[in-house]
């Protein structure tokens, strides 16, 4: 017997969650990606180590731009003694005028060299930081695309992505 009755209806979807506030992780320097430190999918904190990037390169090239930096302090010292010899010579007129003004130039152009020495060295250090890629947020961790041994670039290699976790998973729809 065939009789009319209500049948509930039920609908399937198929659906894609992106966080909102989703991280690109990329790298900050250029090279050889030695160490993924987390588990693609699992929950990271902010602060912790992803990945590490050789950093054998970047730490020879902070050695010797100490080296340099030396150098350039040495001389710097070099200067100051010949300006604090000349200047009172040059005060009893027992040298020339442009001899004291000269030393006094080398000085502050060693001075210069010192500053700038400084600051390549600084930026160097500031890179070899940037050899252990760090989470910028808490969240869950995405697909790490490179794999160790990879070729990675400055800023133009994503390395994985992250989305803060939501506070309640799952959701429900009229």
């Amino acid at each position: 017997i065939v009789e009319p009755r209500a049948i509930p209806a039920s609908y399937e979807y198929v659906g894609q969650t992106a966080g909102s506030k989703e991280v690109e992780v990329r790298a900050r320097v250029t090279g050889i990606l030695e160490q993924k430190l987390f588990q693609e999918g699992a929950p990271v904190k902010a602060g912790q180590v992803l990945f590490v990037i050789d950093p054998k390169p970047l730490a020879v090239q902070a050695a010797a731009l100490e080296a340099d930096l030396v150098r350039a302090q040495a001389q710097k010292a070099q200067s100051d003694r010949e300006v604090a010899r000349l200047k009172p010579l040059a005060e009893k007129r027992a040298v020339g005028q442009k001899e004291a003004d000269d030393a006094m130039s080398n000085a502050e152009l060693a001075a210069a060299s010192v500053k700038a020495a400084q600051a390549k060295l600084d930026e160097v250090k500031l890179s070899l930081g940037y050899t252990r890629v760090v989470a910028p947020i808490a969240g869950l961790s995405s697909r790490a695309p490179k794999s160790e041994g990879s070729l990675v670039t400055a800023n133009d290699t994503l390395l994985t992505t992250i989305s803060p976790q939501p506070l309640a998973m799952g959701c429900s729809l009229p």
